[in-house]
């Protein structure tokens, strides 16, 4: 969330697509509620379905499942053409006045200038922004500015840059972001070329008109995005489209910008193999109409139940560690390899600017590998930096069920999941179980991955033929246990226990970490090939 929960009883208008917060939300959308009551607040909501939410709705619109980002870039092209966005705040406060390097193309084709056919990827050299200053009203073509001098803030942008030319920066150009992806170069088919260092003195127009400031491309790119492209795309009526893109825009009618808006979403979006672009989408579309870091404004993700977002911080992902930091892979030899990989170069002159917060991923790095090995990381061991496990492919919880189905895992713990009942194909997980060795489920009930030998379907003949051990341990729930939440606008919360584990009920940590010390004790006793990182954690 941009925002928070609370926050949304300050908007003036919300469009919530890709959630329905009165159902899986309805703490929250309380919040929706006082908006409605005390500032008439407005209501769009666009689902495939007709849900709670859309019965609150100032206006519901049916849409076609996976066409979200048609009907967002029907919204950018109708306010971009009745003039409903906010000119000061895309001077002041975007990248709209900066100017593109000329050589850069859009994907008319499906395609940006700088693909590369054979590795597949892109070099974004033609994405950077062009040199050169205040170039409003020089470009040829480009229409002049109205008044003449530009904004201070931009000038003090022109004085700072300035300072910097000539130096490092400057060399660096065409420099930028290591590849990060969880497998490196060689999964990426040759790896993403790293995206260019800022220019030290970037161009602009504050008058919005050069044809390759970001403004003009992004009008460009979103022109064909017409209510008839999306009637189309999204199957909703062009009149009940433009009914909704002016109730959504109507809040920058005339210029006004006293009032705000709010997107809401949730896996709704998050969840399609496109979701980062649907966001994105979204959150060009707040930007556009000065949304942003405005009280009642933002786009706002609800997260898809309790502490997803801090099993998310604790690294409950397969390709992160603690920190958010990368886990490493094959081709990382040794730690500076592992770190030239994982840390972005600085792309702005200035350490200290917020922007260039990941070029201390050295400093994470080390307080993680000491956090986790004490003692026996150490600078003369790279921080025992191979006692980490290497991965060489995705091992995200679906690939490890496929793994299962076709025989290469013969076992699995289910801590906090039912693998049966949220993968996108129950049958095929519910046979990966029968050929499965065994099965640990930790929960606080039978569920139907613990029982998976009894799912409907399966006749007492079969249950025979599986040969799945199973061990239900009895675990804690929420209210047995303390520790911390982290909510969706990202506040972190202690809470105490209620009362505690009924009979032999454990937490799921205690359960982990007995599990782990036998380990250890066996590693101790029997030694192995490599018992260091188990001994020493």
């Amino acid at each position: 969330m941009t925002n928070g929960w609370i926050d949304i009883k300050n908007t003036d208008m919300m469009l919530i697509m890709g959630g329905n917060p009165a159902e899986n939300h309805p703490c929250g959308f309380k919040w929706a509620i006082e908006a409605k009551i005390h500032r008439n607040a407005k209501t769009i909501v666009v689902d495939p379905r007709l849900t709670r939410t859309a019965a609150n709705a100032d206006l519901y619109l049916q849409i076609r499942a996976g066409a979200d980002i048609a009907f967002l870039g029907g919204l950018i092209n109708y306010a971009i053409e009745n003039n409903r966005i906010a000119h000061d705040y895309l001077v002041n406060y975007t990248n709209a006045a900066f100017i593109i390097k000329e050589g850069f193309k859009l994907p008319e084709d499906g395609l940006y200038s700088g693909f590369d056919q054979d590795k597949k990827t892109y070099d974004k050299a033609t994405w950077n922004y062009e040199e050169g200053g205040n170039l409003e009203g020089k470009a040829a073509g480009a229409t002049a500015a109205a008044g003449g001098a530009p904004h201070p803030s931009a000038q003090a942008h022109d004085q700072q840059q300035a300072r910097q030319s000539g130096g490092d920066a400057h060399k660096a150009e065409g420099q930028g972001h290591q590849a990060q992806g969880p497998a490196g170069a060689k999964a990426m088919g040759g790896g993403p070329i790293p995206p260019p260092m800022l220019p030290p003195k970037t161009a602009y127009d504050l008058s919005l008109q050069h044809p390759r400031c970001v403004f003009q491309l992004l009008k460009q790119q979103y022109s064909r995005y017409t209510p008839e492209m999306v009637e189309r795309i999204t199957g909703i009526p062009k009149d009940q489209f433009l009914k909704a893109a002016d109730m959504y825009t109507s809040i920058r009618k005339d210029g006004d910008m006293k009032k705000v808006s709010t997107i809401i979403y949730a896996v709704g979006w998050t969840q399609h193999s496109f979701g980062t672009q649907i966001i994105r989408t979204a959150a060009m579309l707040q930007l556009l109409m000065g949304n942003v870091g405005r009280a009642g404004g933002g786009v706002n993700a609800l997260r898809g139940h309790s502490n997803i977002q801090g099993a998310t911080d604790m690294a409950g992902i397969f390709d992160i560690l603690p920190g958010y930091l990368k886990v490493p892979t094959p081709a990382d030899s040794d730690f500076a390899t592992y770190l030239k990989r994982i840390t972005p170069t600085a792309a702005k002159p200035d350490p200290w600017d917020s922007f260039n917060y990941w070029s201390n991923t050295p400093k994470f790095a080390v307080s993680f590998l000491k956090a986790m090995y004490g003692p026996a990381a150490t600078k003369e061991n790279d921080w025992a930096f191979n006692y980490l496990p290497k991965i060489d492919r995705n091992y995200s919880w679906v690939n490890i069920w496929n793994d299962m189905y076709e025989g290469k895992i013969k076992g699995i713990f289910a801590f906090g999941m039912n693998g049966v009942m949220i993968g996108p194909d129950s049958q095929k997980n519910i046979d990966a179980l029968k050929k499965a060795d065994w099965l640990v489920v930790c929960e606080i009930y039978p569920d139907e991955t613990s029982e998976f030998w009894r799912a409907p379907g399966i006749t007492p003949e079969e249950m025979k033929k599986i040969n799945t051990t199973v061990y239900r341990l009895p675990g804690a729930g929420f209210a047995e246990k303390d520790g911390t939440f982290v909510n969706s606008a990202r506040w972190l919360q202690w809470k105490n226990v209620a009362v505690p584990p009924p009979g032999m009920a454990k937490l799921d940590q205690e359960i982990l970490a007995t599990i782990f010390l036998k380990v250890r004790d066996l590693y101790k006793k029997d030694g192995g090939k490599f018992p260091d990182p188990i001994l020493n954690a």
